[in-house]
């Protein structure tokens, strides 16, 4: 990592209504530890100045839980959405400059050299907008990338949203990003909720920027096992048998 600054901002505010649980989402065990821990852990070789937490469901237990690792707490008192959620760390960083990497704190597989390549390629670009790509002809109900005639990103689409043209596309959005802090905070600004889930999404940030007259730019990954979200109990244990995999194959 370069010089530059590198503010972070985990998204562990859900609630996690699928998962079945008393327990915030974020602190479900996976094999005897939280799953906020591993986010934190592929985060830990970037080295970031800054980490903020968006806390919302049990945010009194998540910050107990995570009190000694160093992170600014920032509290989602009504769950409207990712891109909300982002909008409660913008106090957290009026001080700070440089690049602001977002991530969800429900994907313990993501692993850190993926993290570092999409800010290395961010920085190298000196991109207003980098974001991590799935590319998989495996239909999955993740946001859609969509590009322009020219292969441009030109905005993303929540499945929900989408038309069925759309729907056709097989590059997915994986709900990481890595953002020039200036116009993060001005997207963040523009966003509204004009969709079916009246949610405020992280997404429209990206069509902010574009028309403001930014190129998005993308770390394309094909490992889709990187972006398993934790969703369900069967989630859970499906990323239980991965990493029990990968212990034994280390």
């Amino acid at each position: 990592m370069n010089s530059k600054g590198l503010a972070v901002i985990v998204l562990a505010a859900g609630k996690g209504t699928r998962m079945k649980s008393s327990l915030a989402k974020v602190l479900q065990p996976l094999k005897n530890k939280p799953l906020l821990n591993y986010v934190l852990e592929s985060l830990a070789p970037l080295n970031p100045d800054l980490s903020v937490l968006v806390v919302g469901f049990q945010s009194k237990v998540v910050k107990e839980s995570f009190s000694d690792h160093g992170l600014v707490f920032v509290e989602q008192k009504e769950q409207l959405g990712t891109g909300h959620a982002a909008q409660q760390a913008k106090l957290a960083l009026l001080d700070f400059s440089g690049d602001v990497l977002v991530v969800c704190g429900d994907m313990p597989l993501i692993k850190p050299q993926t993290l570092i390549d999409l800010v290395n390629r961010h920085r190298e670009k000196k991109s207003a907008c980098t974001v991590l790509t799935l590319k998989s002809s495996e239909k999955k109900d993740f946001g859609l990338v969509i590009r322009d005639e020219q292969g441009s990103v030109s905005k993303i689409v929540e499945c929900k949203d989408a038309s069925e043209e759309e729907k056709k596309v097989d590059e997915f959005n994986s709900g990481v990003y890595c953002f020039d802090k200036h116009l993060f905070s001005k997207a963040l600004d523009e966003i509204g909720n004009n969709n079916i889930q009246k949610e405020y999404y992280l997404t429209d940030t990206i069509q902010y920027i574009v028309s403001s007259g930014f190129v998005i730019e993308t770390e394309q990954i094909t490992d889709t096992t990187q972006l398993l979200g934790i969703n369900t109990q069967e989630d859970l244990c499906l990323a239980e048998k991965i990493l029990m995999g990968e212990t034994r194959s280390s």
